[in-house]
């Protein structure tokens, strides 16, 4: 006899909208919004953060994928809606887009145009959908505005807009200068990771993707600043001869191709280095799904993080023979593998006879080798007012700062056949205003032209180091306050005619 007696069901109860993205960064939401666009069919994707007072109140993510007609947005504003995902879809649990909004705003808004249909509009409140799921129906009138000014951007109405209001995860404090540091290394920390994770399909020329900040009452006038892509494995000779390698893995009757790399010992680049973190960060796997990254670095309890191994990291790129044995958690910034699978790596083994234990040790071989005759470079003046934070922390990344003194970088009005002057006694680097425009054409700031500052502290630093100006230092000012100034000149002069013509 059975002792079912009746079945029921259960709908989830509204309030779990409240846990909704707890665990997802600017950056890891961010990129879950890019996947949507790029399964949309989209290849130029814009993210805009837009401030006021200094502090980020609003995100946009506009696309010029399929868009979306009513029924895909009521899909797509549904909590859990589980499409027919295809084998090449970024997206994989349908609360994507609800997770990575609330776990950063208050407020979602979505406008979508999809050919052959009217413009939709679609707006979900997070106090109003813990309570009861509820979602607002826009004007197709307002929709079709904001469809045109996306064309103005993106060269089609054709999209979706994607806008997060009423921000919730950024500076609350009443600090100007902090809440621009903050802002600073939001935007440097979303740049490397998108460029990483993505960095496949930007290089493929698939996907490109800009990034804008702007005040919010100007961003309209602004440019984006379009993602570079950043390779992991993109070193120029390998640190090992007898490396990348291949280990195979059995798993439950699958082979699973496992592509081992030793990254160059003294290879301080973008790529080992990403986002200001050193390649210590990054050992590990590097696991793909449809090119795109879902795991950066981690060895998954396959092994121990430590200084030794920062030169290994292991690529996997087909999920498709362990995916019975790999669980990916919402936010896709990293997997969980069955016991069976870490035996199986244990295991693996490449035509050479090479295991795993010994690709470890390898790596392990090449960087205790080459730190025994590690150079430091010399210690420099502290960057300060002049630079802006995100250049000031670079520098003091790739160089050990003497303490004390520091160099300030400021523009004054001097003789026309001056560009810069050098204050030993002050610490400070002068360059003509005369010439500001050149390097900052639509507004100077105090923080302005990095390129030019950042050439001129890596030409002058050393300069500002000594007890007193010698004999060389002063020949060498008078070498660049010669040959600078000229430039100047003649590049003003230059525009000047390109703009009579």
């Amino acid at each position: 006899m059975s002792d079912v007696i009746a079945r029921i069901s259960l709908p989830p109860d509204a309030g779990l909208v409240k846990s909704l993205g707890v665990n997802h960064t600017l950056e890891s939401a961010l990129a879950d919004l890019i996947d949507n666009s790029i399964d949309a069919g989209a290849g130029h994707v814009i993210v805009r953060l837009l401030t006021s007072d200094e502090r980020l109140v609003r995100v946009e993510v506009l696309d010029n994928g399929r868009g979306m007609d009513d029924q895909a947005a009521d899909s797509a504003m549904r909590l859990g809606e589980q499409r027919a995902y295809a084998d090449e879809d970024l997206g994989h649990f349908g609360v994507g887009l609800k997770a990575a909004s609330f776990g950063h705003a208050d407020v979602l808004t979505v406008w979508s145009a999809r050919a052959g249909s009217s413009a939709v509009g679609r707006r979900i409140r997070r106090a109003d959908f813990s309570q009861d799921f509820s979602c607002e129906v826009l004007s197709p009138d307002v929709a079709n505005e904001r469809a045109e000014q996306r064309s103005g951007v993106l060269g089609s109405p054709i999209g979706t807009s994607v806008i997060w209001t009423e921000i919730r995860n950024t500076y609350k404090g009443r600090n100007a200068e902090e809440a621009r540091v903050w802002l600073a290394n939001a935007h440097e920390s979303l740049r490397s990771h998108l460029g990483l994770v993505f960095h496949r399909l930007i290089s493929g020329g698939g996907l490109r993707i800009e990034i804008q900040v702007d005040d919010r009452d100007q961003f309209a006038l602004g440019i984006g600043v379009p993602v570079l892509p950043i390779d992991p494995l993109g070193y120029p000779g390998s640190g090992h001869p007898d490396y990348p390698k291949i280990l195979v893995a059995t798993v439950d009757g699958e082979e699973v191709r496992l592509q081992c790399h030793i990254w160059p010992a003294k290879a301080d680049r973008t790529g080992f280095r990403i986002g200001g973190k050193s390649g210590d960060h990054y050992q590990g796997l590097f696991i793909y799904r449809n090119n795109r990254l879902l795991q950066i670095g981690g060895w998954s309890d396959l092994a121990n993080r430590t200084p030794q191994r920062q030169l290994a990291r292991v690529v996997l790129d087909d999920l498709s023979a362990v995916s019975t044995l790999v669980a990916m958690n919402p936010e896709k910034h990293g997997l969980k593998f069955e016991p069976m699978f870490h035996d199986a790596v244990g295991h693996a083994i490449a035509e050479d006879g090479t295991t795993f234990e010994q690709y470890l040790r390898d790596a392990e071989a090449m960087y205790v080798t080459a730190n025994r005759r590690k150079h430091s470079r010399k210690p420099a003046i502290a960057p300060d007012k002049g630079f802006a934070p995100q250049l000031r922390r670079i520098i003091s990344n790739e160089l050990p700062l003497i303490s004390g003194d520091a160099l300030r970088l400021q523009w004054k009005r001097m003789p026309s056949d001056e560009f810069l002057d050098i204050d030993f006694s002050q610490r400070t680097l002068w360059l003509n205003s005369l010439y500001r425009h050149l390097f900052a054409p639509e507004r100077g700031s105090l923080n302005d032209a990095p390129v030019l500052k950042s050439l001129l502290y890596l030409l002058t630093h050393h300069v500002f180091e000594g007890q007193h100006l010698g004999v060389k230092d002063k020949d060498e000012i008078e070498l660049w306050k010669s040959v600078l100034g000229a430039a100047a000149a003649a590049e003003s002069k230059m525009r000047e005619s390109k703009v009579d013509d």
